[in-house]
């Protein structure tokens, strides 16, 4: 075999070789992130269970309401902790665009339950959502929309 058909050979093996590669890189980016997201699911199921319960549950709410909030507006606040989480999920997943994400902040601002929830523990999503670029918008636009409140209007 002549040098110059060996290195073309060797090149076409090459270039194969790492096209086979790129190819399994991202299969192994691609299950990463569905492992990523079904992990998200699952523990974001929990925490929606168990704001539900503590949602409403008399004893639930009594045994983990803060010192100074009566269960019964814990029970409340929670309830609207749950919405924001599951709106939380939605977003994470990639099932809710920027403008539906307005709206939908908006939508729950015009609750009394939700801009009480932001004022006692908005700060607390915030420092919770650090570090996290998508967590931290996000909060930011529960914030906004919690800050307008029930003046807020249609999506933007």
């Amino acid at each position: 075999m002549k040098t110059s058909t060996a290195v073309a050979l060797a090149a076409s093996v090459s270039a194969v070789g790492f096209a086979l590669l790129g190819q399994q890189t991202k299969a192994f980016k691609q299950r990463d992130k569905h492992h990523r997201q079904h992990l998200d699911v699952a523990l974001s199921c929990i925490q929606i269970d168990w704001l539900s319960a503590v949602s409403t549950d008399d004893d639930l709410a009594r045994i983990w309401a803060p010192e100074g909030v009566d269960p019964e507006t814990y029970k409340s606040l929670m309830s609207a902790n749950r919405m924001a989480c599951q709106l939380s999920l939605r977003d994470r997943l990639g099932f809710v665009s920027e403008r539906q994400l307005r709206f939908y902040a908006d939508s729950l601002a015009r609750t009394k339950a939700f801009r009480d929830y932001m004022e006692r523990f908005g700060s607390t999503r915030a420092e919770e959502a650090v570090g996290d670029e998508r967590a931290s918008h996000f909060t930011s636009v529960l914030i906004d929309a919690a800050g307008r409140g029930d003046r807020s209007g249609a999506a933007r």
